[in-house]
């Protein structure tokens, strides 16, 4: 019975049970006072090895050691792999978190779509940004012309502004003009209106006659839309022209016109107003100041 056993068998029965028993050895580092694998499994190896053994005992003892040394390097080269691994994509899903926060621009579906900026959730107001700088100059552009075309239509608008000759012998008279119109060509027409009644002053051109509103000597430059934006005021603080808004018929058309409802201008020529400026009311005149409006 016995002989029909191998004497192979019991070899390799005998290597499986020593390696069974090194694989059961503990493999904690704290349980041998900070040892690590290899060096456990070496002191197992000096204590199987203790006496007498036959040269192949000893080297099959031996490589059963370097092989386990073996398996346990292989298998903390692949934990620490696996670490390296899980801790590059913990870092890539971090990163990928915060570029969330990065600006976007919708298209035309609604979806978001990357750009180049800064993150919104953050005051970058003191940082160089071109795109910012691009919108507020196109915006002061749009809102510049907003307001130029407003001032075109101020300037086009109408006013009824009542005149006569200084010394009011004559009843006063009304002209409707244009804000834009400048006291240098009011004085022309109004000179056309009052000639029939002071033949005179045909000898005298626009530039000869000056004329006063509310007890200020207005300069032939300034158009009347300067006197109104800039509420030019008398020396008791009066405004110059005030002005009532009234609608009126015309050609089948309705439109508004400012009617001055206080100011009578008086029309003199300039030579008679330097010999009597020192007599009421002439003494109470003053110029406006045209470099306050030009």
């Amino acid at each position: 019975m016995y002989k029909d056993i191998d004497i192979n068998e019991i070899e390799k029965l005998k290597k499986d049970q020593e390696m069974m028993s090194l694989k059961r050895a503990p493999t904690n580092m704290k349980e041998r006072f900070g040892q690590s694998n290899k060096d456990f499994l070496e002191d197992e190896f000096k204590q199987k090895t203790v006496g007498l053994v036959t040269r192949e005992e000893f080297k099959r003892k031996r490589e059963n050691i370097d092989n386990l040394v073996m398996q346990d390097m292989k298998q903390k080269q692949e934990e620490e792999t696996k670490r390296k691994l899980e801790l590059k994509q913990k870092r890539k899903e971090e990163y990928q978190k915060k570029t969330t926060l990065l600006s976007f621009d919708l298209d035309e579906a609604g979806s978001p779509q990357k750009g180049y900026g800064k993150n919104g959730q953050v005051d970058t107001t003191y940082l160089p940004d071109m795109n910012r700088e691009r919108k507020i100059e196109e915006m002061t552009k749009q809102l510049a012309e907003q307001y130029q075309k407003e001032v075109e239509s101020q300037k086009d608008s109408l006013i009824d502004i009542q005149f006569q000759y200084w010394d009011a012998s004559t009843c006063s008279k009304s002209l409707r003009i244009k804000k834009k119109m400048t006291i240098l060509e009011f004085l022309e027409m109004a000179r056309r209106e009052i000639i029939r009644d002071f033949g005179f002053l045909t000898e005298f051109s626009p530039e000869d006659l000056i004329i006063v509103a509310n007890g200020m000597i207005l300069p032939h430059k300034l158009s009347f839309y300067d006197l109104i934006a800039h509420k030019v005021k008398n020396r008791s603080g009066t405004l110059i022209f005030s002005f009532d808004r009234r609608k009126v018929q015309a050609k089948g058309q309705e439109y508004e016109v400012e009617v001055e409802k206080s100011t009578t201008c008086k029309i003199i020529e300039k030579f008679r107003y330097e010999k009597i400026k020192h007599i009421y009311p002439c003494s109470k005149w003053e110029n406006v100041e045209i470099n306050k409006y030009l």
